[in-house]
């Protein structure tokens, strides 16, 4: 009995993790939508996109498909900015959004780098 009750006290605080981190990655994705979509975006009419592409590669065009960036690199981008990319305050984008925005891009660019590797074997 008594080791049933500490099993269902217990229940909700290993799930807390797991839904940190679905919180987390919603962030991120917002924070992404709401501030690098309009330029990064996979239409012939973002400009990030197609700066991107012209000066890297189009392999190397779509922010969410890169595994070459590191977390630190996206954050200091986003902060302070990179030639036609302006930087984003504070006031404008928070720490913890900027964190769960380089949570974000990094998770993606695995998933992606995933991907790729699978479909290359």
């Amino acid at each position: 009995m008594r080791a049933h009750i500490l099993a269902i006290l217990a229940a909700p605080i290993v799930a807390l993790p797991a839904a940190a981190n679905a919180q987390e990655e919603g962030a991120g994705q917002a924070a992404y939508e709401r501030h690098c979509i309009q330029c990064h975006d996979t239409d012939d009419e973002a400009v990030g996109t197609l700066q991107l592409g012209r000066t890297r590669g189009e392999e190397l065009a779509l922010l969410t498909e890169r595994s070459d960036l590191t977390g630190e690199y996206i954050a200091a981008i986003v902060r302070n900015g990179l030639n036609a990319m302006p930087g984003f305050l504070p006031s404008e984008l928070t720490a913890a959004q900027l964190d769960a925005l380089v949570d974000y891009l990094t998770a993606a660019s695995a998933a992606s780098a995933a991907s790729r590797a699978t479909q290359a074997d």
